[in-house]
């Protein structure tokens, strides 16, 4: 596995320090604050999930947060908006399960429980509460708004069964330029906001039955021309959701390699055994590392479960080179 860890390492190290190449989208920087936070994994069914946001900056801040969630049973997705206001330097603490009532200032963050839904969330700053445009100012002018890429964040996922736990970062996209459009759009191209990769790396133990398992949660924004030209999708106005393929390459401890098709739309999360099917009888080995192929852009998380003992996972690896130019097109907000 030596080679593996030095691989995933090089990896994570390009990925986060060194510049992207140039024919591809400029990717997020995983160690830095930014304008939109993503969670890609929100779980409340099978045990409650705490979100942390923190502003860093010395300036009040408003952030949009859309909830894309479904039920124990599966499906229609229900798609829910609420704002979180933000004093300086605040961070905010919701247990997701339980409704959040709270008044700062005068303005009043109210958000319902997402008790017995399973989905991600993501989060963008916003001038005010009426029009709810996205903007910020960059490069430290004032007149674009408040402060750009201020937000970090984490997601605490605990089964309340046994106290079993894990935490990830919120994935960050940074502001490229300074937004002073009010198109209801957000362009994650590079140019707008920092990409998303299409290709994530994550490696873990093989699945044995009744003591080793886990799952790999995955959401996208969707592709700027994936399935016809100039036409998201991800659009909320006209309900159109990534429904794409995802290929999964994995090679087991002595290198052998086993190639997996996934079929994606909107938000899944793949178990070990019946999806990726990296399962010890079929692989052979205790250890795997995995890499995906997509022309979509892809966020994810990983975790593993050992029995009702513990559980670890976290964030994925992204390839430096793998950004997609992906737009999400938001509903307008009615005529004040």
């Amino acid at each position: 596995m030596r080679k593996l860890i030095f691989l995933l390492i090089l990896c994570m190290t390009i990925g986060l320090f060194a510049a992207p190449s140039h024919a591809q989208p400029a990717l997020s920087d995983l160690n830095e604050p930014g304008a939109i936070l993503v969670y890609p994994l929100i779980d409340n069914i099978h045990g409650v999930t705490i979100v942390n946001i923190a502003n860093t900056s010395s300036d009040a801040q408003i952030l949009e947060c859309y909830m894309v969630t479904h039920g124990p049973d599966g499906g229609i997705d229900e798609k829910k908006d609420f704002l979180i206001f933000l004093s300086p330097k605040e961070k905010f603490v919701w247990m997701t399960n339980n409704p959040m009532d709270k008044t700062l200032k005068g303005s009043r963050t109210q958000i319902q429980d997402f008790d017995k839904r399973k989905g991600y969330m993501f989060c963008y700053t916003i001038v005010d509460q009426y029009t709810q445009n996205e903007g910020c100012k960059a490069n430290g002018n004032p007149a674009f708004g408040p402060e750009c890429n201020v937000f970090k964040g984490d997601a605490t996922l605990i089964d309340l069964g046994n106290a079993r736990s894990f935490n990830y970062n919120a994935l960050p996209h940074q502001v490229e330029i300074a937004i002073t459009t009010a198109d209801r759009e957000l362009n994650l191209d590079g140019l707008e906001y920092s990409a998303a990769p299409s290709q994530i790396m994550f490696e873990g133990l093989a699945e044995v039955t009744g003591s080793i398992y886990g799952t790999l949660a995955v959401a996208s924004p969707g592709s700027k021309d994936g399935i016809k030209p100039g036409v998201s999708d991800y659009d909320f106005v006209e309900s159109r959701q990534p429904d794409f393929d995802i290929n999964v390459y994995c090679w087991n401890e002595v290198e052998t390699k086993f190639s997996r098709h996934l079929e994606f739309k909107d938000f899944e999360q793949y178990d070990l055994t019946d999806d990726l099917q990296l399962d010890i009888a079929s692989i052979f080995t205790l250890g795997f590392h995995c890499a995906t192929t997509s022309t979509h852009p892809l966020w994810a998380v990983f975790h593993q479960n050992l029995g009702r003992v513990f559980a670890w996972g976290g964030n994925v690896f992204q390839h430096p080179d793998s950004g997609v130019a992906a737009k999400i097109v938001l509903p307008d907000v009615p005529v004040q």
